[in-house]
């Protein structure tokens, strides 16, 4: 494990894959398997070097105001600052999912097109007016071309996955049948679609 500054406290993160592999992909999620590999198996059939960050709920407050001094913005820039010391002058590929799928959207945003790909994995859409309103324009300008995808028994639904798409550049959805979900709750998680997910994110890279 390894750690980044994070106001007071630090961000924890782990790389695995390709070392030194050209094609860089980071994933943020919460909870004790954040910093764990999805599935490894799948992960060594890619030529790829993940980083992976484990976000908790101090780090995604406010989210729909991301910027100036709120916990989500400062965590943004965190982000940021993590990426230009582990890909320096790398594009990268981003992964989000569930409660860390908003983190990953604004941090595309704000990377611009060093983030060209971005997938986001069981993400509700913002429920209140007022968060819509603020992460409309947002998405209208988001460079990367996003894979939105839901499952099985939520939290996040087809639903929410329009939403997204429908407010992105260039963005699909899929929907994951619930016979492909092997989760306890029945809920889609990273590990049921990680092929899916690194094949979008770091496409060409699956070794023959």
């Amino acid at each position: 494990m390894s750690l980044a500054p994070w106001l007071d406290g630090e961000l924890g993160y782990r790389s695995f894959g390709t070392p030194g592999a050209p094609r860089v992909v980071v994933v943020l999620r919460t909870g004790d398997v954040a910093t764990t590999d999805p599935d490894a198996r799948v992960t060594s059939a890619f030529d790829v070097r993940v980083v992976a960050v484990g976000l908790d709920a101090p780090e995604l407050e406010d989210p729909p105001v991301f910027g100036g001094q709120t916990p989500a913005g400062l965590t943004v820039e965190a982000l940021r600052a993590l990426l230009d010391r582990e890909a320096p002058g790398a594009t990268v590929g981003l992964v989000g999912e569930r409660s860390a799928g908003p983190i990953a959207i604004y941090l595309a945003a704000a990377m611009g097109p060093v983030v060209d790909r971005l997938a986001i994995v069981g993400v509700e859409s913002p429920v209140d007016p007022l968060s819509r309103d603020l992460r409309t324009p947002l998405l209208d300008h988001l460079d990367a071309e996003t894979l939105v995808i839901v499952g099985g028994e939520g939290p996040a639904h087809p639903a929410d996955a329009q939403w997204y798409v429908e407010r992105m550049r260039v963005a699909e959805m899929e929907v994951i049948p619930p016979d492909e979900i092997g989760s306890i709750n029945g809920h889609v998680t990273l590990t049921s679609v990680w092929e899916r997910v690194l094949a979008h994110v770091a496409p060409g890279t699956e070794r023959r």
